[in-house]
């Protein structure tokens, strides 16, 4: 990723917020009662604290308090929702100067990261949210020196670019409120006259912010970010949409002037209450000393001594963080809700003698780790139907900072896998509700579970979507004259079943869910009637695919199994049924819009590299997907899930093809994986490289690619 771009993205929406005033009515008497301009000049509205946090959350509960969080939401989401070409065009005016200095080789992938941050920024100022702050700062600080450096600033952090958006944004506000209306008039009715309040905004800001030293090193002006707003205000072109927002942020900037905050923390010390150092537990000192000692002898060891020391290394390390990992609770019954109790400070010790013990391993080996960190709260068998679960503030910030893939949640045979990082940042609270399926709910399937209903909160906030998927285990019930290979998980929505597939494993299933809503596993028997020809080599291959819901016919009971897989069908196919289904998955293809069917398929397989644009900016969707793209994407899809290792000899592999030499040099590699593991089968010798898959034959291929073992 480019720190340049987020530069300048998270400027540029600052700058943004501004294009709103230019939307408010000027043409009767209502713009002094809406402005409160009565010939009078209002006094600077400046945050009463520096520090970010305090200032996001304050505009917002300016916002809330005012009754104007609405309109600037539906601003927000007025421009989230437009395509990820047109966001490019609004950005080109800044992201040219960006790129001026960046090799062609790389340029895609740098516009790729500006389009994410420049949603993620305008999300920020449109509807400030401490929750998206945490997931910028996790994302971006730790990349902004290296570019911040070349234009000779050091110690550069996200909070540092979102006060200076905020400082533009109040400076507008500023600049309204000390005008008369005479006066406003002529900087707000026309283009020019914004741009002067855009530019008089900018100069009363000029040598303040180290942000603008970066701008000036790539040579981005005034008249580039003037170019951008107005490319955004043409854009989303709804007057009213600006209008409203721009009266919002004004009344929220007015309500923070009328009533200022005290300082929360008067002490000029920084850092008047220190946190208290967690105390490691027992075994920890002992494991990373030992590990100390042990560094020097790795360092002087012949190799063989030294994959010995590090396989002990390993050994020892794994013992003492798999102790840790189980963590110790209590449950309590009122009312027939099961609760969690934890022992925080024994569990954040836990939490920070493993990411100790992992430091301790690594800073040992130089290179040697233990793979993902993950911890298991064991709640047992729990008789209640409801259950609650609540990770605090602290444990969730000692998770993160500990390095934890996940926190495990086990309740009874039920597993949750809550990742840690992103969305995952803060408070968890967490309740399941478990009941049984009737017929009604499962639409007369046989039910292979109960129903499980699912709450979560993040920070205090009723939570929905995730950036990382949750992994669910559901256990399975009697499942004696059921096809087990039918079972799927099932969302159920407004009575009705989405079925997401899953796998099954010792008698339970798994999936993974970027979304949380009520789930039962059924046994889905999908059957068309146009397989006769089919049905011996693919017919149970699309009822398997089917049922996982991987694949649906083309009308009722009609399963077109000669007609041609798109690639964009391909795509869905194949990012359901391997469950890879990825929330939040950003793609930049000119000829894929956000609104499309199969975008959020498409951003997914090729945010995991599954799957490649026909040209750096064509996805071509609509296109038919060849026998050998197939086998590719698969060979990748099977290589990301299940870690699958690539032939060991390709051309040994495509040998047994007689026109191997028709297939694309940057296909064979996938091609052999797939023909070597018999994914993907060859007719008379040949492979067909270049012929458009059937849906029959897709389905083969990822019924196969399902049970694939290494």
């Amino acid at each position: 990723m480019t720190i340049r771009k987020k530069l300048a993205v998270s400027t540029i929406a600052a700058s943004v917020a501004m294009t709103a005033l230019a939307g408010i009515p000027l043409s009767s008497k209502g713009l002094a009662d809406k402005l409160g301009v009565d010939g009078v000049a209002y006094a600077s509205a400046a945050f009463p604290s520096s520090d970010v946090t305090s200032e996001v959350k304050q505009l917002r509960d300016a916002l809330i308090s005012t009754g104007g969080i609405d309109e600037v939401r539906a601003l927000r989401t007025a421009i989230s929702g437009l395509s990820d070409s047109v966001k490019g065009n609004i950005a080109e005016p800044i992201v040219e100067k960006l790129l001026q200095f960046t090799p062609d080789a790389k340029k895609l992938e740098k516009e790729d990261v500006l389009k994410s941050l420049f949603v993620d920024a305008l999300a920020l100022t449109y509807d400030p949210d401490l929750t998206k702050l945490e997931e910028l700062r996790l994302e971006y600080n730790d990349e902004l020196q290296e570019y911040a450096t070349a234009a000779g600033v050091t110690d550069l952090t996200v909070d540092d670019i979102l006060t200076y958006f905020l400082a533009v944004q109040e400076k507008a506000m500023d600049i309204l409120k000390s005008k008369t209306l005479s006066e406003l008039i002529p900087l707000l009715t026309d283009a020019e006259g914004f741009n002067d309040l855009l530019e008089e905004a900018l100069a009363e800001l000029s040598g303040t912010y180290e942000l603008e030293q970066i701008f000036l090193h790539y040579g981005a002006t005034t008249e580039d970010v003037r170019d951008t707003i107005s490319a955004l205000k043409a854009a989303v072109n709804n007057n009213a949409k600006f209008q409203d927002a721009a009266l919002a942020l004004y009344a929220a900037y007015v309500e923070i002037t009328k009533t200022p905050s005290p300082n929360p923390n008067p002490n000029p010390n920084p850092n008047p209450n220190p946190t208290p150092e967690i105390p490691l537990p027992a075994g920890v000192e002992d494991l990373t000393k030992k590990l100390d000692e042990l560094k020097d002898k790795i360092a002087n060891a012949t190799a063989e001594e030294k994959a010995a020391l590090i396989a002990e290394a390993v050994k020892e390390a794994q013992s003492v963080v798999d102790k840790l990992a189980k963590i110790e609770n209590t449950v309590t019954v009122v009312n027939g809700k099961a609760t969690l109790k934890l022992d925080e400070s024994k569990t954040l010790s836990a939490l920070a003698g493993i990411a100790a013990a992992a430091e301790g391993l690594k800073a040992a080996t130089g290179s040697a780790g233990l793979g993902a960190l993950k911890v298991t709260i064991d709640l047992g068998d729990v008789a209640e139907d409801n259950v609650e679960i609540g990770l605090s503030d602290a444990i969730m910030a000692q998770a993160v900072k500990s390095g934890l893939s996940a926190v495990s949640m086990k309740i009874g045979g039920l597993t949750v896998d809550l990742p840690v990082g992103g969305t995952f940042s803060k408070a968890v609270d967490f309740t399941i509700n478990k009941s049984d399926a009737s017929e009604e709910v499962t639409g007369g399937r046989q039910a292979a579970s109960k129903v499980y209903d699912f709450n979560l909160s993040i920070g205090g906030v009723h939570t929905t979507t995730f950036s990382q998927p949750i992994v669910i285990s559901i256990p399975l019930g009697d499942t004696s004259g059921m096809d087990t290979e039918l079972l799927s998980v099932a969302k159920i929505v407004d009575g009705k079943l989405e079925f997401h597939g899953g796998r099954v494993e010792n008698g339970t299933i798994v999936e993974s869910r970027s979304t949380f809503s009520s789930y039962v596993v059924v046994e889905n028997k999908v059957s068309f009637g146009d397989l006769a020809r089919v049905q011996k080599w693919a017919g149970r291959a699309i009822e398997v695919v089917a049922a996982k819901g991987a694949i649906i016919g083309k009308a009722e009971g009609k399963f077109a199994p000669d007609d041609k897989v798109t690639r964009a069908e391909f795509a869905k196919m194949l990012i359901l049924a391997l469950d890879l289904d990825k929330n939040g998955a950003k793609e930049s293809f000119t000829d894929v819009n956000a609104t499309d069917w199969f975008a959020p398929y498409v951003a997914a397989a090729a945010e995991l590299k599954i799957i490649n644009g026909r040209s750096a900016t064509k996805f071509d969707p609509k296109a038919t997907i060849t026998r050998a793209e197939m086998a590719t994407m698969i060979a990748r899809a099977l290589k990301t899930t299940k870690g699958a290792e690539g032939a060991a000899d390709v051309e040994a592999a495509l040998k047994v093809f007689s026109d191997a030499g028709k297939i694309s040099a940057s296909l064979k590699e996938g091609v052999a994986f797939a023909a070597s593991n018999e994914i993907v089968i060859g007719s008379n010798g040949k492979f067909a490289p270049n012929n458009s898959a059937t849906r029959a034959e897709a389905a083969v291929i990822i019924y196969r690619a399902i049970n694939f073992e290494k």
